[in-house]
């Protein structure tokens, strides 16, 4: 069952004389069909290699009558035979009571016309057959064309011969090759099988019927007979084909079967999160291109290698098949468009579509959480016109340079999916995969925040949150993973704003349908994967049982939607914090959260943000593990600048001094009783000065030992845009 076969078909026609009347005792036949059972089929794996023979070649003339001006070429043609031997299928031998020795030859494979305008060819069937025989001893070659009919459906092979020479012949006997590139195949199941023909006499009486019954008694390689249904163990293998994290990386998948299994159906595949492909420079091919297989060469991201036929030797598709990248298809916001040709041996079996090729259609899908990729084919291609295609491996490899890269955390990861037989079976299917060297990979991002010095009972306050990587070649930095922020306690959670979540049913069904109310600001991330920054609200969204609702920040854009969770919670001392534990493995180059003030907003305030130092604790957890723990200060914008000592400290002669300061700027200290000394200031911040004092007030200290001394410090600071602001401190020293 299940494999390349040869095949003998043999017809006896008693040849008796009427000894009365010294005639033949049977009419000749005119035309033979026979019909093979339902089963065998023809094996694809036979055209590798496989030659045809032309009408020059074989030098056929036809059936007309050869008048007397063609009669000399004709003659000439008969005893030559130019046909391939790559052409040939079999053996024919043929006996008849007109000759005393039988005639020996071959069956020959017709070369397929071109495909005409009414998308016929001379011979109608895609197959067809010369068989030529030959009786060296008398000269005689008889030359006989055969059309070979195969069901679209099921690929039954019907054989016609027509309009056979009135000639008489008791025996004819086709032997086709066996051998793994047989040209046929035997059926899938065992059991019995009966092959029926049909005989048309010149005498023009009915048609005569007849058949012959084989077995099928075992497996492929002699194994125990396939099941009904058959079963569906295939094969899956994937990967990248460089193991670097971070880095770009091939992507090649391959999917194969035994051959006594169920054919292919349709592959489901999900991607391990932070393996992906960069839509950046891809044009997505659209309609109806991508279904006629014709895309531009600017969304091709990949190469097909596809082998078919039954047997150890399958033939292999005469060239690779493109990959195309869509856009939406099938409820997907991308989709893939995978254009196999159908060419190989002297066949095309897809000549005279768009592309000469067969298309397959996949949707690519993008988890809203996980940003990982799904990739669900369309069913395969299982015959073509009438050729079961037997797929015994397909190759995909996304291939297009700096398109796929690798995740940038090397935790063990698995491609995972089904892949769907053509008789109804489904087999799970998992593939390892760990990329290395995690540890190479920086981790630096910029994180500062900001709120605004205008608070309100009303309105509440402001927070803007922004991240940033720094510019540094794609793939030596490790992606974000985990964030923890927490916020001052000047700066709680708005109670009344919490209240009005939206529930998950309704956020879950669609988000837009949340109350206004839960809708408590605005993010924007920036991504070199897509061409547009992904954009979108942030709602607080309660879930049930739990504590506190979730703040779920929805991004959008270039078909992608990407929803990033953070769990809150609210400590007895009203700290407030925001856990976002499961960040996609995907590169970011800055990202933007802003919570505006307003009758919903997400924070209160508590008391002048501008008269407080504001700091929030910050944790950021890159996929590689590394961890940057900080204090992030929250800048207060709006505030009247002004210059504020915050601290003050004395150690022997020396007096430290910690300033805040508003903005970049000079920062000069002075006083009389210390040293003057200077400092750039580069940004708003907090500025240290370590003051000495001046000769005269060490002499006085020295002098008056255990006296204690007020030495006052001026301080003044020049911004670099602005007026001068100044602010004193009196320092005791002893």
């Amino acid at each position: 069952a299940a494999s390349p076969s040869g095949l003998t078909v043999g017809i006896h026609l008693p040849q008796e004389l009427l000894l009365d009347a010294g005639a033949l005792a049977q009419s000749t036949v005119r035309d033979t069909t026979v019909a093979l059972p339902p089963g065998v089929t023809v094996n694809a794996g036979g055209a590798d290699g496989l030659e045809a023979c032309s009408e020059a070649q074989i030098g056929y003339l036809g059936h007309e009558t050869v008048g007397e001006a063609a009669s000399e070429a004709f003659s000439a043609t008969l005893p030559r035979l130019f046909c391939p031997q790559a052409s040939k299928l079999g053996t024919v031998k043929i006996t008849t009571p007109l000759l005393p020795n039988p005639l020996n030859g071959a069956v020959y494979l017709a070369s397929p016309a071109p495909m005409g305008e009414a998308g016929q060819n001379p011979f109608r069937t895609l197959l067809s057959l010369y068989i030529v025989a030959e009786d060296p001893v008398s000269g005689t070659i008889v030359k006989l064309p055969g059309e070979v009919a195969l069901n679209q459906t099921t690929g039954q092979v019907v054989s016609t011969f027509e309009d056979t020479p009135q000639l008489p012949f008791e025996d004819l006997t086709l032997h086709f090759f066996g051998g793994p590139r047989a040209p046929l195949a035997t059926p899938g199941l065992c059991g019995s099988y009966t092959t029926t023909a049909s005989f048309t006499p010149w005498s023009g009486g009915e048609a005569v019927a007849a058949g012959s019954a084989f077995e099928i008694a075992s497996g492929p390689n002699g194994s125990p007979c396939p099941s009904d249904p058959r079963p569906f163990t295939p094969e899956f293998t994937a990967g990248t084909t460089n193991i670097q994290a971070g880095a770009y990386s091939e992507l090649r998948t391959t999917m194969g079967h035994p051959d006594a299994d169920q054919p292919l159906g349709r592959l489901a595949i999900t991607l391990p999160p932070g393996l992906m492909g960069s839509l950046s420079g891809v044009t997505l091919c659209g309609e109806p291109q991508a279904a006629e297989g014709t895309c531009g060469a600017n969304s091709l991201i990949g190469h097909t290698i596809v082998t078919a036929g039954l047997g150890a030797t399958p033939t292999v598709v005469a060239r690779p098949g493109d990959v195309y990248l869509t856009g939406p298809y099938d409820g997907a916001p991308f989709g893939l468009s995978i254009a196999n040709p159908a060419e190989t041996g002297p066949f095309d079996l897809e000549r005279g579509t768009s592309c000469d090729c067969v298309v397959v259609r996949a949707r690519v899908q993008v988890d809203p959480t996980t940003a990982r990729l799904s990739v669900i084919s369309d069913p395969l291609p299982t015959m073509l016109q009438g050729v079961p295609l037997n797929l015994q491996h397909v190759t995909v490899q996304i291939d297009r340079p700096q398109f796929t890269f690798n995740p940038t955390s090397c935790n063990p990861m698995k491609i995972e999916g089904t892949m769907s037989g053509g008789e109804g079976g489904a087999t799970p299917i998992s593939e390892p995969l760990q990329v290395a060297n995690c540890a190479r990979l920086g981790f630096k991002p910029g994180f500062a925040v900001a709120t605004s010095s205008h608070t309100s009972r009303s309105d509440g306050a402001s927070l803007d949150v922004k991240l940033s990587y720094p510019r540094a070649q794609f793939g030596t930095q490790a992606n974000i993973a985990r964030v923890k922020v927490e916020l001052p306690k000047q700066l709680p959670s708005r109670l009344t704003t919490l209240q009005k979540a939206c529930t998950d049913a309704v956020f879950n069904a669609n988000p837009a349908n949340c109350p206004a109310a839960s809708r408590i600001g605005e993010a924007t991330a920036t991504t070199p994967l897509v061409p547009i920054p992904l954009t979108g609200p942030a709602y607080f969204v309660s879930h049930g049982g739990a504590k506190f609702p979730e703040l779920i920040i929805v991004l959008s854009g270039y078909g992608i939607t990407v929803d990033l969770h953070g769990e809150t919670f609210i400590s007895k001392a009203g700290i407030t914090s925001s856990t976002f534990s499961s960040v996609p493995d995907v590169p970011v180059s800055s990202f933007e959260l802003k919570l505006p003030e307003g009758p919903y907003s997400a924070l209160a305030a508590n008391g002048d943000l501008c008269a407080s130092k504001l700091v929030m604790p910050t944790t950021l957890t890159a996929q590689n593990g590394a961890v940057i723990k900080q204090n992030t200060s929250i800048a207060v914008t709006g505030c009247t600048p002004t210059i504020r000592v915050i601290r003050h400290t004395v150690s022997g002669k020396h007096a430290t001094v910690v300033v805040s300061v508003p903005s970049a700027g000079r920062l000069v200290a002075d006083g009389g009783g210390v040293l003057p000394k200077a400092r750039m200031v580069s940004k708003v911040g907090i500025v240290t000065m370590t003051l000495r004092l001046s000769s005269s007030e060490q002499r006085f200290l020295a002098h008056h030992r255990g006296r204690r001394l007020e030495v006052p410090i001026q301080l003044s600071f020049s911004p670099s845009h602005g007026r001068r602001l100044s602010a004193r401190v009196a320092v005791l020293m002893r």
